[in-house]
Formats: structure tokens, sequence, C-alpha cells
């Protein structure tokens, strides 16, 4: 039996994933002049999926190997693995047949119609997955939960950390809902707008009451307005994968060199401080123009040049964690490293791995930004750095014309601010020491809402004093009345600490 919390979630957001893919490949040219039927039939047009190939290749490698790793390993929830491995092959079979099939394969495009029937199967299947997941590990399934709700309760008494996360919520939707706020056709070259009037708006018009007018037009007479929305999408979206390639990249050479140390962690290192001293714009600003102009490269450029930072803050955090006593008895026991990193040291590190994901992000977008107002940005597609490159570039700034300034200027301010709010936000409801530096203020930002403020009485990491909630490393008296322990426990590191994992043998020599 699941926890009914989590079975909630999973019936929630599954099919909120689902909208939110076909949003995101949502046709362009929909117009909501056209109607009820047309916005329905947009759901199931032929360019809803139309993924390239290798990325569909990658997502069947990623779920068919993770798949066949945990029927390999005999793990309790069979059901999530077969499962996987049925995503898997829908993804090889998707990956065949928008490739050309054997008439003549590519990579690169996307030659089927169908796409959003194979795009509806894997979400139905992800959300089966998550389903026999919980059903064959339930009591992780709780522990899941109730360490999230615990998350949630103390985040949400830090009005910087909702602030921003409503920030980032408004701009989220916007981005998502673009389609469906403005024509993409105004970004067309020779698009332009009119008055109410029907007299055509020229070249640097100021806002007026007419919808596409709120924010004025450009050098040519385009829609501001239209060009502000629809960047949004290409600016977050290289922010968050680059961000998120950053944070990968960093924590795995983080955690290597902090766990292993010795000669190893010493080339890791070296390597992350040649990165360190290199100046990152003009090393940018290369790599753009040897590679070309285009976001994918962009956001590469971004991922490979701002790892550094997380690598050194995660090796930090494995250095002690390596210490505490349940991975001396996992090394006792006979558990191989890997093992020991992936169980053990990377489930200790992970909350400080999203807290630096979410501060990355912002870093990202501002990187884009930049090489965007310098040049380097894609030609063929706006971002808010380009449309500040146009706007300088035309003499925006000398007019003066606000309106084509302010836009995109203020929106990059929000969205890192946005992002560092959430970030530093989180990091307080990770740290009990910063919890207890705010609750002994006079006024506390974790009082929330009439409760009693939750006193850190112990440091950051495994175990502490009695009562603290330290989000993925639980102490025993905080834990939830379970019928059974959620996950066995290994011992009590450092005052009383919980670690999952049922103490059993298997072809590791370690814990399952």
């Amino acid at each position: 039996m699941i926890p009914r919390r989590y079975r909630n979630w999973v019936l929630f957001w599954t099919p909120v994933t689902w909208l939110v893919l076909e949003l995101l490949m949502y046709p362009k040219d929909f117009q909501m002049s056209d109607g009820l039927s047309a916005l329905l039939k947009g759901f199931f047009s032929t360019r809803i999926a139309s993924y390239p190939p290798w990325v569909l290749i990658l997502g069947a490698l990623i779920a068919a190997g993770l798949g066949v790793l945990g029927l390999a390993r005999k793990s309790k929830a069979r059901g999530f693995s077969l499962l996987l491995v049925a995503m898997g092959v829908v993804f090889a079979v998707w990956a065949f047949l928008a490739g050309g099939g054997a008439s003549g394969w590519s990579g690169s495009q996307n030659v089927i119609t169908y796409g959003w029937v194979l795009q509806t199967i894997v979400v139905l299947l992800g959300g089966a997955a998550a389903w026999f997941w919980a059903v064959g590990n339930p009591e992780r399934a709780e522990l899941t939960v109730w360490n999230t709700h615990q998350v949630w309760r103390l985040y949400r008494s830090n009005w910087q950390g909702m602030l921003g996360l409503g920030i980032l919520v408004f701009f989220l939707l916007m981005a998502l809902l673009a389609p469906f706020l403005i024509p993409h056709a105004l970004l067309d070259p020779n698009a332009q707008i009119k008055d109410a009037s029907g007299q055509l708006l020229g070249p640097y018009h100021a806002p007026t009451a007419s919808y596409y007018n709120w924010s004025g037009t450009d050098q040519v007479g385009q829609s501001v307005l239209a060009q502000f929305i629809w960047s949004s999408r290409i600016s977050l979206t290289v922010g968050l994968l680059a961000a998120f390639m950053s944070t990968v990249l960093g924590a795995g050479i983080g955690i290597a060199a902090g766990f292993y140390g010795g000669w190893q962690g010493e080339v890791w290192m070296r390597l992350t401080d040649a990165f360190l001293v290199i100046p990152w714009l003009p090393l940018a600003m290369v790599l753009a123009a040897a590679w070309g102009q285009n976001f994918f490269m962009i956001i590469i450029i971004i991922g490979i040049t701002s790892w550094p930072g997380t690598a050194r803050v995660v090796r930090s955090d494995v250095l002690r964690v390596r210490e505490l006593q349940f991975i001396e008895r996992a090394r006792a026991i006979g558990s191989s490293n890997w093992h020991i990193m992936r169980k053990h040291a990377l489930p200790n590190v992970m909350p400080l791995i999203f807290a630096n994901l979410v501060l990355v992000v912002a870093i990202a977008i501002l990187s884009e930004t930049t090489l965007s107002f310098l040049g380097l940005g894609d030609p063929l597609n706006f971002s808010w750095g380009t449309m500040l490159h146009y706007a300088w570039v035309n003499g925006a700034a000398g007019l003066p014309a606000w309106w084509y300034l302010l836009p995109p200027g203020i929106a990059i301010v929000l969205v890192v601010l946005a992002f560092t709010f959430i970030g530093t936000a989180y990091d307080e409801v990770l740290d009990p020491k910063l919890r207890k530096r705010e609750d002994s203020g006079t006024e506390s930002r974790f009082a929330a809402r009439g409760e009693t403020p939750v006193v850190a009485m112990g440091g950051a990491g495994v175990g502490g004093g009695g009562g603290i909630f330290t989000p993925g490393q639980q102490t025993d008296d905080a834990m939830p009345d379970f019928n059974k322990p959620a996950g066995g426990s290994i011992g009590r590191p450092e005052g009383g600490g919980w670690v999952g994992g049922h103490i059993k043998d298997d072809e590791e020599g370690g814990e399952e």
C-alpha cells in the first residue's frame, strides 16, 4: 500500500508533465481568434513531440539501462524496472520511426506526424513506473513524502523564498503560455502592428493602450511585447539546461575528488583550479565564435565553463561525509567505492547539490544574456539578451526608447533575483545552523503562521540533536511513526542519525 499523499502526487504530476511537454512544442501559428476547436487541435499537431531522433535514442539508453540494472540487481521494485525497460523500448521505436525508418534513417530530423501519441505513452509509463516504485519500496515512499512535507513546511515560512517562487512561476507560465498570449507571427521581420484606428505604428513608437503595443515598437516597428514574451522561452530554457549540465559535471568531479582524495583528488582539483583561473568571458567568446552561434552551443559553452564552483563546494561536503561512521561501516562489510559513493555519499550531498543548482541557474541566465548582448547569441531566435543587443546597437538608449530597454532588463533582474531568493531560502532550510541563527533573532523568518519555530540544536549533516529536521538526513526522533523502520538503520552515527538501507549482503558485498 503506497502513501495516500504519494498517490496523489502521481495522479497530479503525470497529467501536468504531459501538459507541460505539449505546451513546449505547441504550434506557434495558433491565434486565439481561431476558436476553441483550433486550440484543442493544437495539442495533437504534427509539431508536438518533434524531438530530434538522437535525443530519443539518449532517452532509450537511459531508461532501458536503469531498468536492466534494476532487474540485474534483483531490486524489490521489479515492476518499476520492467516499466523502465518498456519505456526504453518505446523510446527506441520512436527514434527509429522519427528518423525515417529503414528507408533512410537520420539522427537530426523528425519525420513522423504522430509523435504526440508516443509522447503520451512515455508519460503514462513514467507515471506507472513512479507508482510501482512506491509499491516495491513503501518505506522509502513514506519517507519521501514525509521528508518533502517537512521541507515545504520550512520553505514556505521564508518570505524571500516564497517571493522568489512567485516571481519564477509567473515567468514560467508566461513562457509556457506564449502561444496563447501573443502570435509568434509578430516576430516576422516584415510584421508590423496597427493602432485602434488601423494606422501602422512606425519605428520606436511609444506604448499605447493597444494590447500588442503595450511595450511600444522597436527600430523596425515590431511589437516589443511579442519579443519579450517569446524571448522568455529561450532565456529560461538556456539557463535551466546549462545550469543542469554544469551541476552534473561539477557534482561528479566534486564527489570523485572528495571521496578518493590522494593523487586522484589532486588531479581533479588542479583541473578545477585551471578552469577557475581562466577568464570566463574571453573563453566563452572564443568557444562561441569557434563552435557557432546557436543556443545549443551556448548551453554547452556555459555548462563546461561554469562547473568549477560546484565541484569545490561538493568536494568540501564529501570530505566531511566520508569520515562519518556509517561510511566506515559500509567499508567494513565490503562495499565497493562506487557503491558507497552512489548509495551513501551522493544522497547526503544531494540537498547541497540542489541548492547550488538553483543558484547556478541565475549565473547561467546572466551568462547567456552577456553573450547575446555581445552579439554571440543565436541570431535566428529572440532572447532577453538578444533584445538588449538589438536595442543597444540601434540606438534605443540614446533616443531614449526606454520601452525597448526596460522590459528585458527588468525581467533578467527579477528572474536572477528569484533564483537567488529560492536558493538562499532552500539553503537555510537544509542547514540547521542557519535556522538557528534566524531563530535566535528578534524575528524569525521561519516562525510561520503561528507555529512554533523549529529550533536547530545541532549542525548540518547526518545526526544532530533531538527534534531536528535535516532534509535527506533524518534523526531517529524526527522520524514519523511507521509500523516498521523505514528502510532499516545502520547504527546511530554522530548522535542518532538515520541512514536508509537494509543491512543484507548483495553481489557487491554492500547493503541493498
